[in-house]
């Protein structure tokens, strides 16, 4: 596979955001968002076995791994990885843009989805692939990350529209209101979480972390 880096931290974003984690950060990305936070995954990468990238994982304490990109799910080995993942007895968390199908990458409880619906200001020409919302279960959950008003809106028309039984996470884009979200979403009654990156309030918005 093509890796852009391997390293330890917390989980920011999510429904299992503050869960210490080794990170597999993959290279290439399918679409590229706008205002994308990981855009040096574009490019470059380390071309890596499975048989080490396994061992990094073996090595490591964590209890969960976060395989992410760019977009993971286009490496060619991805589902290899993850069945070797969670055959080690661990957590995986993949964190998918939901333009590739994750029907055979839900075959165990250990696997967690992380998918992201992407609002107008990604100004991204692939589209959602909606078939995946049959496939997320009660563990998994789409991510909708929210720079303005028009973000705001698309978000809570997608919840209104097939939510129904989907956990939802509104994420405001680094350096937005996230005030903005919550006063929208309090007293409305909807299931969404309003969270923010906190590995970000933790570190900084810099690589590795």
């Amino acid at each position: 596979m093509l890796i852009t880096e391997i390293f330890h931290s917390i989980q920011g974003e999510g429904l299992y955001a503050g869960l210490p984690m080794l990170f597999v950060r993959t290279n290439i990305c399918n679409i590229r968002c706008d205002w994308c936070d990981t855009k040096y995954s574009f490019y470059g990468g380390k071309d890596m076995s499975l048989q080490e990238i396994i061992r990094s994982v073996q090595e490591s304490k964590e209890n969960w791994v976060c395989f992410t990109g760019g977009e993971p799910l286009v490496q060619r080995e991805a589902h290899e990885f993850v069945k070797q993942v969670v055959d080690l007895g661990k957590n995986i968390l993949i964190e998918t843009n939901g333009t590739i199908s994750v029907r055979n990458f839900v075959f165990s409880d250990r696997i967690f989805i992380d998918m992201d619906v992407k609002p107008p200001s990604a100004k991204v020409t692939k589209g959602f692939l909606m078939e995946n919302l049959r496939y997320l279960r009660k563990q998994d959950y789409l991510k909708i990350v929210i720079k303005d008003d028009e973000d705001l809106n698309f978000a809570l028309d997608f919840v209104d529209r097939y939510g129904d039984g989907l956990n939802f996470v509104f994420q405001p884009a680094w350096g937005s209101d996230i005030r903005r979200i919550a006063d929208r979403i309090s007293g409305t009654g909807y299931n969404i979480r309003v969270l923010p990156q906190i590995h970000k309030i933790i570190y900084g918005d810099v690589p590795g972390v």
